[in-house]
């Protein structure tokens, strides 16, 4: 049975949403303007995280526009009273979409994480106006994390000592770790037109504010980390390398895959 890993109630989480932010909001902002995004839009903001890019839309959209966050929690969305953005607690499994008329849909690690992901995504263009855009963003999580730099040739250990239970973790609560790599071609399969592939990564310097994603993760999954064999000595050694500051390693590759729905005459 599904149970999402990264639970919405946990207190870590706001750690990890604000790691996204700080490392992946650049790379979002980029991908979003790329389809032309303009005053007066309509957008749809699904798992909007702690409201980071809901923000951002909503000043780009300005007074004629609007943005309606969603998540099935929200509370730690912070809209900063924006007349323009609603937020609303909302299943994109179970509930009907807020409008059909959107000029712009956007998720951002979300999808990966829900069994009824292929359904979502020939569902969502039906949310469309004619013309108008989705973007769906994930984490390529069969990419191996690789240190580029270390104070030691045995840092690189720690990863994958980690990393390889990490993804069976994922993968046996029915997280699909290649589902960015199926994207570009369920866009196609969705009817959309258009479709581009973007893909964003940089390298992470230890005890940087980029770098707490790794931290916020194994907060989270520590426990189900040590049910799956990791030792706790392992956890530790990796913890201590995410603060030296000597470290490099790269970032998850964040792919980006944005479509249009073509108007025919």
């Amino acid at each position: 049975m599904f149970q999402d890993l990264f639970d919405g109630s946990d207190n870590h989480l706001r750690t990890r949403l604000d790691a996204l932010s700080t490392s992946y909001d650049a790379a979002s902002r980029n991908s979003l303007s790329a389809t032309g995004l303009e005053q007066g839009w309509r957008c749809w903001e699904i798992g909007g995280g702690n409201g980071s890019i809901a923000r951002w839309l909503s000043d780009q959209v300005g007074p004629d526009g609007s943005v309606i966050l969603t998540d099935v929690t929200t509370q730690w969305v912070e809209s900063d009273g924006r007349h323009n953005l609603s937020v609303r607690e909302h299943s994109v499994v179970t509930d009907d979409a807020p409008r059909s008329d959107f000029d712009l849909i956007h998720a951002r690690q979300v999808l990966a994480h829900l069994p009824q992901r292929h359904d979502i995504v020939h569902w969502l263009p039906s949310c469309l106006r004619p013309g108008g855009h989705l973007v769906v963003e994930e984490f390529d999580l069969e990419q191996p994390l690789t240190v580029v730099n270390a104070v030691s040739e045995t840092a690189e250990q720690p990863f994958e000592a980690l990393h390889k239970p990490f993804i069976r973790l994922l993968q046996a609560r029915e997280i699909d770790t290649a589902w960015a790599r199926r994207l570009p071609d369920q866009f196609i399969a969705a009817g959309l037109d258009n479709v581009v592939t973007r893909t964003h990564r940089q390298q992470w310097r230890g005890g940087s504010s980029e770098i707490a994603l790794h931290r916020a993760n194994l907060a989270q999954l520590s426990k189900h980390l040590l049910d799956c064999g990791v030792a706790q000595r392992q956890l530790d050694a990796f913890t201590t390398l995410l603060d030296d500051h000597l470290l490099r390693v790269w970032s998850y590759p964040l792919v980006s895959v944005f479509g249009s729905l073509t108007v025919y005459p």
